[in-house]
């Protein structure tokens, strides 16, 4: 294996997702946000009311939970990634663990978009690749609507190309 960094599929070489993706994600958090102050909430009531210190400890949980949601939700949205390469569709996601999926094009079987209402609000779509390798599928958030429809018509385009070449 090389070091040579032009080899290796890094942050580098990808297309980055559509910053407006860190937003859309909060937004479509809310709920849960509240949820986890309210369990924060309760527990510091309950260790006040009953005078048991310990019970506000409970509210340790849920609020590391909160905290790495909000703070790590832009580092997650930079890791992800795509490459559209001549043969084949890379899409990188992940901090800790990265994974890095590659699909050639002449594998893609149906190449779907989907937009949620948070979505649509920041103009953002989803991209959902199906290949022909045991009904796997992968999912590209936080594209540019535009984008979206480009590599959807790549993928079609090139799909249908290299099948009939076969």
């Amino acid at each position: 294996m090389s070091d040579d960094p032009e080899g290796l599929l890094g942050a580098d070489a990808l297309r980055p997702v559509s910053p407006r993706l860190v937003r859309a994600r909060y937004v479509a958090s809310v709920a849960a946000y509240i949820i986890w102050v309210l369990m924060i909430a309760g527990a510091i009531v309950a260790a006040v009311l009953t005078t048991w210190w310990w019970l506000a400890l409970i509210g340790l949980l849920p609020l590391i939970i909160l905290l790495q949601s909000l703070l790590l939700t832009p580092r997650r949205v930079r890791a992800i990634g795509y490459l559209d390469a001549e043969e084949d569709l890379s899409i990188a996601s992940g901090i800790m663990f990265r994974a890095v999926h590659t699909i050639p094009y002449g594998r893609v079987q149906s190449v779907k978009i989907d937009e949620g209402p948070v979505d649509r609000r920041y103009g953002l779509a989803k991209l959902t690749v199906s290949t022909a390798a045991g009904g796997s599928t992968v999912v590209l958030p936080g594209l540019p609507k535009q984008e979206a429809e480009r590599l959807r018509a790549l993928l079609t385009d090139r799909g249908i190309e290299i099948m009939a070449a076969l």
